[in-house]
């Protein structure tokens, strides 16, 4: 117990440490509003579950379509799998995962893994942007959009560090250690001073589905309509169709629906953060439509408008609007308080019912939706267009919402003529929360249940001094039904994760893994080899190199990552401790609204441009190996500065003021 507490001791102060310098440059109008993205449960196999941060040891079962945010614990439970879409790209969690969100806004992505495998997908890592990924041993920090993986052993004790594409900074005992594309980085011990850096990473079947998840995203022909940032919208294409609505412009109509189907009918509440009430949509696709834009019943079916385009849309936890309650006629003739809501539709404000939205929030909600922003109501509106559509009005005793329960099951009849006096509520329902007691087989079904992450994440000691013993770390470890993939000269293996036509018998220093194969990315393509080192020299790398590429969202999965003309496995050993990696605190774009876009008259406009190219890699900070051992042979860092990366498109939350029938580049 005490080497496991010993191996967690790393990571709560190197946070919470980023954490504060990322959030110290927020501005302080900022603090009043809650953030405008949120992470969804986007794919779920086997049992996943969720813990709350105000109810941390209370695991109930999540859902598909689920909105994860700051603070909740998920478990995947053994063989299942589980993706969490963020806007800004893709988590996703393997079987006997267990991960905490420590933050999750509009700047910070912040997890901490306590074991399990997990691979994340970053598309857009803007300035000013934090992406950190937490284990019981180091803290790894994301600096580019790329796809890694990151496996923490089921002791804790370890931490394997794989960039795909992309790199990563590795903290160390007293410095940090540069991940470069086709990389593995192994970190033994709670304070090592050095990782074992190594060219070259196993691909399973956990690979296998990441790539076919991401080819989901990329092949998606919706982001001619919605920003790639919207959660959900890859999701689209499948299940619906787009078409031009004068009014409107892009409509898209879901065309896989039950008989009598409405929005907001066929789904459940739940209790999400400091929104409150969220919905949770049944269907496959039920995300994007649910949280941003608007509801129409047009040409005789319902129809989803998203608006004006804005590069980085504003979630919210579902577009309706409330009625009804204990002060509702209705409401003493059933028995029970009696809450209703309506679609939005075009056109009509979107009333946060949460404590704190600002003006700047409150345009967010309601510009790209032609609503006029300029005379902010007080109050909702006495009517809503959407209330005469079919199964346009939705109601259900107060006792549904506390349930989880699906909401299609428990409607309560509500005549129209009902409903024209019903009390329109400024707030969501004031009904008890769900929790594990009050959903009907939430808990989980084992009695084989670990402590949440965060658990971990509170309770370990406060960050390790510098200097610690830290023994070489051990070959790679086995690995059942995994596979080694190549870094820079098999993109074919990178394409398809586990195609066996790269693979070599298994280098010096790897340990063999049952019913795996090795594939060897081989040797650098572009830069001269090193000369052997003397006794007491150091290996210098060239001066420069190429820039490496950012990874836009478009760009393949299976695209070779950049070759890197350095020996794999050294670094640099400077004559002091260098200092712990801290993320600079960089000031936050400017957010003043933007011009209203121009009113839609057909197509909406094309998604933005990926980020441009970024420079070449850092500088690598690292400790000495331990005196006990013999340092191999060590390399100066590059004299070159990296240039400053251009991320994605900047000033988020503007809609386009290109006409929603343009292409890019018409009409400038």
């Amino acid at each position: 117990m005490t080497g496991s507490l010993a191996a967690l001791s790393g990571a709560l102060g190197r946070i919470l440490l980023a954490v504060g310098l990322a959030a110290a440059a927020v501005p302080a109008l900022a603090e009043e509003d809650l953030p405008s993205r949120a992470g969804r449960l986007a794919d779920v196999a086997g049992r996943v579950y969720l813990a709350t941060e105000e109810r941390a040891e209370d695991w109930v079962e999540a859902l598909r379509n689920y909105t994860i945010t700051s603070g909740d614990n998920l478990w995947v439970a053994g063989d299942g799998r589980a993706e969490i879409d963020y806007g800004g790209g893709q988590l996703r969690l393997a079987g006997d995962t267990n991960v905490h969100v420590a933050r999750l806004d509009d700047r910070i992505l912040a997890l901490f893994v306590a074991q399990g495998r997990v691979i994340i997908r970053v598309r857009v890592l803007d300035a000013g942007e934090t992406a950190l990924i937490d284990t019981p041993n180091t803290q790894v920090t994301l600096t580019r959009p790329g796809l890694y993986r990151i496996e923490v052993a089921q002791d804790r004790s370890r931490t394997d560090v794989v960039v795909r594409q992309g790199e990563a900074l590795v903290q160390l005992a007293a410095g940090v250690q540069q991940v470069l594309p086709g990389q593995t980085a192994a970190v033994a011990g709670a304070e090592a001073t050095f990782a074992d850096v190594r060219t070259g990473y196993w691909v399973d079947g956990f690979d296998t589905w990441s790539a076919e998840r991401d080819r989901r995203y990329e092949r998606s022909r919706s982001t001619s309509y919605v920003s790639p940032q919207m959660v959900g919208y890859a999701d689209l294409d499948e299940f619906g169709d787009w078409q031009t609505v004068p009014e409107y412009g892009a409509v898209w109509f879901p065309t896989t629906v039950a008989a009598g189907w409405a929005p907001y009918r066929f789904g459940r509440w739940s209790w999400v953060g400091g929104w409150g009430w969220t919905w949770v949509d049944d269907a496959p696709w039920g995300y994007a439509p649910f949280h941003y834009g608007r509801w129409g019943h047009i040409g005789g079916r319902w129809g989803w408008t998203p608006g004006g385009f804005v590069a980085r849309p504003v979630w919210s936890p579902a577009m309706v609007a409330w009625y009804g309650g204990s002060g509702w006629s209705f409401s003493a003739s059933f028995g029970a308080p009696v809450f209703g809501w309506v679609p939005l539709g075009w056109g009509e404000p979107y009333m946060p019912w949460w404590r704190g939205c600002s003006d700047r929030c409150w345009t967010m909600y309601n510009r790209p939706y032609a609503v006029n922003y300029a005379e902010r109501p007080r109050a909702p509106p006495t009517r809503y267009r959407n209330w005469s559509a079919p199964g346009g009005v939705t109601a259900v005793a107060g006792a549904t919402f506390t349930g989880r329960q699906p909401v299609h099951r428990n409607l309560v009849d509500v005549k129209p003529q009902l409903v024209s006096g019903a009390l329109m509520l400024a707030q969501a329902p004031g009904v008890a929360k769900p929790t594990a007691a009050t959903i009907p087989g939430a808990k989980p079904m084992t009695t084989a249940v670990p402590p949440p992450a965060s658990h971990f994440y509170r309770t370990k000691p406060m960050q390790v001094s510098p200097g610690g013993s830290g023994a070489v770390p051990p070959g790679q470890a086995e690995r059942p039904g995994a596979t080694w993939g190549g870094a820079t000269s098999a993109p074919s293996a990178v394409a398809k994760p586990g195609a066996p036509s790269g693979a070599t018998r298994v280098p010096p220093g790897q340990a063999v893994r049952p019913g795996s194969t090795w594939v060897d990315g081989g040797r650098p393509s572009t830069g001269a080899q090193p000369a052997a080192a003397k006794p007491g020299s150091q290996i210098r790398a060239p001066a420069t190199r190429p820039a490496q590429s950012a990874v836009s969202p478009s760009q393949s999965v299976g695209r070779a990552p950049q070759a890197t003309p350095y020996p794999q496995g050294t670094w640099g050993a400077p004559s002091a401790p260098a200092p712990r990696y801290e993320p600079r605190s960089v000031a936050p774009p400017s957010s003043a609204p933007s011009p209203r876009a121009a009113p839609p008259s057909q197509g909406v406009p094309r998604s933005s441009a990926p980020p441009a190219a970024v420079g070449a890699p850092r500088p690598v900070q690292a400790a000495p190996p331990p005196a006990s051992s013999a340092p191999p042979a060590a390399r100066a860092a590059p004299a070159a500065e990296p240039a400053p990366r251009s991320g994605g498109s900047s000033g988020a939350d503007k809609p386009s003021s290109r006409g929603v029938g343009q292409k890019p580049g018409e009409g400038q």
